[in-house]
């Protein structure tokens, strides 16, 4: 287990457990009825609890787990958007990629974040070089069809707006070769990517995970070769 790459939200992750320590006061003052102050306090604590093992332990395994999805190999071009503190950018470099990462280094969203952080675990995990950019995934400062493959994770919902989300996928298919894959973990949204994604052209996978806080799902999105995509699960 490490904090090595940040708590995710954690202000909501200490919030919970804030919570819990208070209900549990509360029902030991008798200020709160004994049933519901034990189990609502219980529940606030499982939840700040869980939270901090997923930024800890599950979500250093689960990187794995998405870049196999996304059929990551060797040499490939790869962008991650919102790379934070590096957790897929790194793992991404390690296994041979040609990695550059951008972000905006929200403090918010993910503790400790920012490019010192960043460099700090590529260094400690013995990753090669990446390059890193500052800027908005609506925005970004890369040329048209640029990677193979373009993975984002717990990013696109922290976008205000129906409309600068779809500019945001928007402009992941626009850096992305033909013939590449575009990867989008979230926690919430996704049938909104993949509708936008398959109104481009795009086939997509959706896969489900229930031990990430929250629960997420993974969209792998390959543009077909003629036609309008489809979902295949």
């Amino acid at each position: 287990m490490t904090t090595r790459y940040g708590i995710d939200a954690p202000y909501g992750a200490f919030g919970f457990i804030l919570l819990a320590i208070l209900y549990a006061a509360g029902t030991l003052c008798g200020m709160i009825p004994l049933f519901w102050g034990w189990l609502t306090g219980a529940l606030f604590l499982v939840l700040g609890l869980w939270m901090l093992l997923y930024s800890t332990a599950i979500k250093l395994s689960h990187r794995h787990r998405i870049l196999a999805l996304s059929g990551l190999k060797p040499d490939m071009k790869v962008l991650d958007i919102g790379t934070g503190r590096g957790l897929l950018a790194i793992a991404a470099a390690q296994k041979g990629a040609d990695v550059s990462a951008i972000d905006k280094w929200s403090g918010w969203d993910l503790g400790g974040n920012g490019r010192d952080a960043f460099e700090k675990n590529r260094r400690a995990e013995g990753a090669p070089e990446i390059d890193l950019y500052d800027g908005l995934a609506q925005d970004m400062p890369f040329p048209d069809k640029t990677f193979d493959l373009v993975i984002s994770h717990f990013v696109v919902h922290n976008i205000s707006g129906r409309k600068e989300r779809e500019r945001a996928i928007a402009e992941m298919v626009r850096v992305l070769k033909p013939g590449g894959t575009l990867a989008v973990s979230d926690i919430k949204n996704t049938s909104q990517y993949r509708e936008i994604l398959e109104e481009n052209g795009f086939q997509t996978r959706t896969y489900s995970f229930y031990y990430t806080f929250p629960f997420s799902k993974l969209i792998i999105a390959v543009r077909t070769p003629v036609g309008t995509g489809r979902s295949i699960c």
